[in-house]
């Protein structure tokens, strides 16, 4: 079993591998936190905490992170990123699959206020949302989706800010538009991407660095028809 204890040791790790989850999605597929020991999370160390590894390889663009692996949190590589762009971003526009009835209202007006605000938390978007508890729960899987469709990409984090101008509290994720967080070069070699073939490479992909999975438990996983 590898353990990693750096960031750049994670960093290497999901490169060599392309892909990978955050936590158990499916046995034997590789995860970060069947890779690290349980004493070095939430240490608050950049270089050695796991939980700060994720928002800061989104930060600094070295890995995509978010729900992302067909809604599970996990991590692509920029070798990998465009298969994944290429296969789980939707060929129809956002207009056509609302009034086809395939996404929820909630999905809709959250991708709407992304075309005008970006760099929102999830306190942010459900106060531009105008939703408290009651109707958190559907923005939050509006939030989701929109990740695990590649619309919007986790972007790094923040902390609030009182009115000193001091922060306090966890840091939360910061979320932005794909097309605006991903390199340029990510996404165009995902234009010359058949979407069938995208999804078959990341089986493949996925099948060559799992251990006693299944093609077909891999497909449930990851959300690949």
């Amino acid at each position: 079993m590898v353990m990693l204890q750096n960031y750049n040791d994670f960093i290497d790790r999901v490169n060599e591998l392309g892909f990978m989850a955050l936590s158990d999605i499916l046995p034997g597929f590789p995860s970060v936190v069947n890779e690290t020991k349980k004493q070095s999370w939430h240490t608050g160390d950049p270089d050695t905490d796991p939980w700060q590894w994720k928002d800061r390889a989104a930060q600094e663009k070295r890995l995509a992170f978010g729900c992302i692996l067909g809604g599970h949190k996990g991590f692509v590589s920029n070798r990998m990123y465009p298969y994944f762009y290429a296969y789980y971003q939707p060929l129809e526009p956002m207009d056509y699959r609302w009034k086809e009835g395939i996404v929820t209202k909630e999905v809709k007006l959250l991708w709407e206020l992304f075309q005008t605000k970006t760099l929102l938390d999830t306190s942010d978007i459900r106060h531009e949302m105008g939703v408290g508890k009651k109707g958190g729960s559907k923005v939050d899987k509006a939030i989701v989706e929109l990740q695990k469709l590649f619309y919007i990409t986790v972007a790094g984090n923040r902390r609030k800010v009182n009115k000193f101008g001091e922060p306090y509290g966890w840091p939360a994720n910061v979320y932005d538009k794909v097309e605006n967080w991903a390199p340029a070069s990510w996404l165009e070699v995902s234009r010359d991407l058949d979407k069938f073939e995208a999804g078959e490479y990341i089986i493949e992909e996925g099948i060559k660095i799992s251990h006693n999975v299944t093609e077909a438990e891999l497909k449930k996983a990851l959300a690949i028809k």
